[in-house]
Parts: structure tokens; sequence; C-alpha cells
């Protein structure tokens, strides 16, 4: 913290040396309020919000191959559906994706969708699966059950990095939740 405020007084000061013709006082005197905000700006050292990670909270990431990494795609998947953003909800599906028409057919009356626990991970060919099932309510109390499968690649030669993340495999109607 000594360098850095050290580097900024230089740099102040050498700003302040180079005088134009015209300079006044005052900005002098700016210059230096300027140092005086950065020094207060800058915490002293454990002191801040959480003294072990000084620069913020550290978010933990997800591991791309969990079944939580699988939940994630999904519930993006289901917010879009949701927000009624169903361009973008079948973008996710990828080549998989059945003709638009069909797909808008499956989602015609539901209002809202709702995601369930994902089943455990499961194996096959060099490749994980895992579903998650979806529930589509519709006026009146209907509900209709789905389940996503998805799939990623294990980590074998000559697959790419696509495949070796979670994607959406296929959309199964009717099955139950």
């Amino acid at each position: 913290m000594k360098r850095l405020t050290s580097w900024a007084v230089m740099l102040v000061l050498g700003a302040c040396g180079q005088e134009r013709e015209g300079q006044t006082e005052s900005s002098r005197a700016q210059a230096v309020a300027a140092v005086n905000e950065v020094q207060l700006a800058i915490p002293a050292p454990g002191t801040g919000p959480n003294a072990r990670t000084p620069l913020g909270p550290v978010t933990p990431s997800i591991d791309p191959k969990s079944t939580e990494a699988a939940e994630e795609l999904v519930r993006a998947f289901v917010r879009l559906l949701n927000e009624r953003k169903f361009d973008e909800a079948y973008m996710l599906l990828g080549a998989i994706a059945p003709p638009r028409k069909d797909f808008d057919r499956q989602l015609l009356g539901h209002t809202h969708v709702t995601q369930s626990a994902a089943g455990n991970q499961e194996g096959a060919a060099g490749s994980v699966y895992v579903s998650v099932p979806l529930t589509f309510a519709a006026d009146g109390g209907r509900k209709r059950h789905a389940t996503v499968v998805l799939q990623r690649v294990n980590d074998v030669p000559g697959s790419t990095e696509a495949q070796r993340h979670w994607h959406i495999e296929r959309i199964d109607w009717g099955a139950r939740a």
C-alpha cells in the first residue's frame, strides 16, 4: 500500500512539476486532494470486508462435469421459457432441436415451467447422461410432464470442448416427473 501511495504522490507531483504557463496554486491543491482521496479509498491491509480475500468475495465455480452444471443449463432453459423467450430457449436445443413448429406445439397453452432435482449421472459408451424432470403448468390447473436429458462426452481422444460440456440431448415429452 505504501508503494501505491508513493506512486500516486510521485505521479501527481510529477504532473505538478510540468507547470504550464498560467497554472495556479489551486490546481496544485486539487492534485494534492486527489492523492488524499486515493489514500482514503484504499483500506489498510487486513481491514477490508474480508481480510483473507481483500479483492472481494470468491465465488466458487461449478465443476463443468457435475450434475449441478447440468441443472444450471436446464435452469437457464426454464427461465427462458417462463420469460416467453422461445427463440432463445429453442437455440439451447442445438443440433437435436425438433422442427420449430413441433417445439412451439409442445409449449402451446402452458403458462409456467418448473424444474425438479436431477437424477443420478449414468454413463454409456464414453458419454455421461443426466435427466432433469420438468412440469409444465397450463391454465385450469392442467399439468404436463417432460424430462430433459442432458449429455456430455467424457474426456476421450478426439472429443471437442463443446462435446465435453453438458448440452440438451433431447426432451422426452409426457414423461412423469
